[in-house]
């Protein structure tokens, strides 16, 4: 059985960039809460989670929306990188590479990604997670509902955060595909 991740492969490395800010960081992937799964749809007065405190960097990094193109997420992305080399060296010049990867899981260069931190993009569905975890659930209910009726094979949601894969590629693509990614823009679009 083949499983693959809901992060598309494009973005693979944003995740990891993300997963190095958050061991940089410090930080956790529980709210703080021992909220117990609700199998029930989106409920109109659920609670948002608290905020991040006052100047916390993860509140200043730009936001890619679900609507954005390759173009305006790579214009995000150079921004990032180019305060990455300014502070970390040539190893961030370019984004798109084995090297940069390499580059943002050296321990030293912890001090370069803290100074770039709020330059980082942060996706939609990543910030609502981060932000308000059961919208995010209810979103990723939806989105497996409308992947599931569109064809694809799909693994059984995470009890705590909804999250899924495909249990194979089939006709219908992967993660990148436009029928998923449309499914995934009208699940998030209420929010």
């Amino acid at each position: 059985m083949i499983i693959i991740s809901t992060k598309h492969s494009g973005r693979r490395w944003l995740a990891l960039a993300a997963a190095s800010l958050c061991l940089l960081a410090g930080c956790s992937d529980d709210p703080g809460g021992d909220e117990a799964p609700v199998a029930s749809l989106r409920s109109a007065g659920a609670p948002a989670a608290p905020s991040s405190p006052a100047g916390d960097v993860n509140d200043q990094r730009p936001l890619v929306p679900l609507d954005a193109t390759d173009e305006d997420r790579d214009r995000l992305v150079d921004e990032w990188a180019r305060c990455l080399v300014e502070k970390g060296g040539p190893a961030f010049r370019d984004p798109g590479t084995g090297e940069f990867k390499k580059a943002l899981l050296d321990s030293g260069s912890k001090p370069a990604l803290a100074a770039c931190a709020a330059k980082e993009p942060e996706d939609f569905d990543a910030r609502q997670a981060r932000t308000n975890p059961s919208a995010y659930r209810d979103n990723n209910r939806e989105w497996y509902q409308c992947a599931k009726k569109q064809g694809y094979r799909l693994t059984v949601p995470d009890p705590d955060t909804a999250e899924f894969g495909l249990t194979e590629i089939g006709p219908n693509g992967d993660f990148d595909s436009p029928k998923i990614n449309e499914c995934k823009r009208q699940a998030f679009a209420d929010d």
